[in-house]
């Protein structure tokens, strides 16, 4: 059976701001944005409430953020252990996204020493998805300026991901995690195809590290806005990936000319209507795909104050398509 689980990205930060901050909000004084600002560390550090609502949602697995800002480094012995065992004991699993902004998105600079802190910090937050009991990391390919993206730069990029993968590969895997690399967005300009992806991929593990692809679709879809075709039907493009690359898999929409990421699924805003992902499922499952995580993102204050009922809308209408995806 696929695991089906969230990343909550801004689903539950509303709960944790103060009462004139929710006021405010709701007025439209404060963006979305704001709200994230002021209380994304106090949502990320209530793990317990994260796996309240993935039970009630009918959901078995949590991807927890670890992109700044975020409070994990800072969990004590005492506190991993209890989300580890609380998480044991809902069947929940977990797993952990590593940071892939500020520090965290020079894991492929050509600069060694930039590299190498990236590096040092992906592993603290691997060594905190051992010990509260993760079963995959996901990281980015990171970030480069728009004038490294060409010729022998790309190549020095490569060279320096490659590392990168290499080293946090077995540094995870000696601790019992599957890494995973996911693919850029086209705006980010490297490492967005799935191609490109893969092929790193395999230059890994032929160097002997245990590396895997989360193939994000939402962030392939990106390449709509930049002149790139999308197949017919657009899941198609899950098709070519070797089942052993796979493990868990980023399941999000993208509406194209609204550069929108992560709409809700059951409204059907992006490229993947109800006959997409019921076809999406079954490739899944036939791949032997353990656990797709879904990365809805709230998008208007409206939705924000009907966060509950859409979220039950959303986890129902995926939850039937995957039981009864063939």
């Amino acid at each position: 059976m696929v695991r089906l689980g969230r990343d909550y990205t801004n689903c539950l930060v509303f709960d944790y701001l103060g009462e004139k901050e929710k006021r405010s909000l709701e007025k439209g004084e404060l963006g979305l944005e704001s709200m994230s600002a002021l209380a994304f560390v106090k949502a990320k550090r209530d793990i317990e409430r994260q796996i309240e609502v993935t039970r009630k949602l009918g959901m078995n697995h949590i991807e927890l953020d670890a992109d700044p800002p975020n409070p994990y480094l800072n969990f004590d012995d005492n506190r991993r252990r209890e989300i580890k065992e609380a998480a044991e004991a809902n069947d929940v699993t977990l797993s952990l996204h590593l940071q892939y902004s500020y520090v965290g998105g020079s894991v492929c600079s050509p600069q060694e020493d930039d590299r190498g802190v990236a590096v040092e910090l992906h592993k603290r937050c691997i060594q905190f998805a051992a010990d509260v009991g993760a079963r995959y990391v996901i990281m980015h390919p990171g970030s480069v300026p728009f004038y490294h993206r060409l010729g022998r730069y790309h190549s020095f990029i490569h060279d320096s991901l490659l590392r990168s993968l290499i080293e946090l590969g077995g540094f995870a895997a000696d601790r019992g995690l599957a890494l995973h690399l996911e693919n850029n967005t086209a705006l980010d300009g490297i490492y967005s195809e799935i191609e490109d992806c893969l092929a790193i991929i395999k230059e890994a593990r032929a160097q002997g590290a245990e590396v895997y692809f989360n193939f994000d679709i939402g962030h392939w879809f990106t390449r709509a806005d930049f002149g790139k075709q999308i197949p017919d039907p657009p899941e198609k493009a899950l098709e070519p990936i070797p089942p052993d690359y796979l493990k868990e898999l980023h399941l999000n929409d993208y509406v194209p000319g609204e550069k929108m990421f992560h709409p809700p699924l059951h409204l059907g805003w992006g490229l993947l209507q109800r006959g997409n992902l019921e076809r999406y499922a079954r490739l899944v499952k036939r791949k032997g795909v353990e656990t797709v995580v879904l990365e809805t993102a709230l998008k208007s204050i409206e939705q924000l104050l009907d966060r509950e009922e859409l979220l039950k809308r959303e986890s129902e209408y995926v939850r039937d398509i995957f039981e009864t995806a063939g």
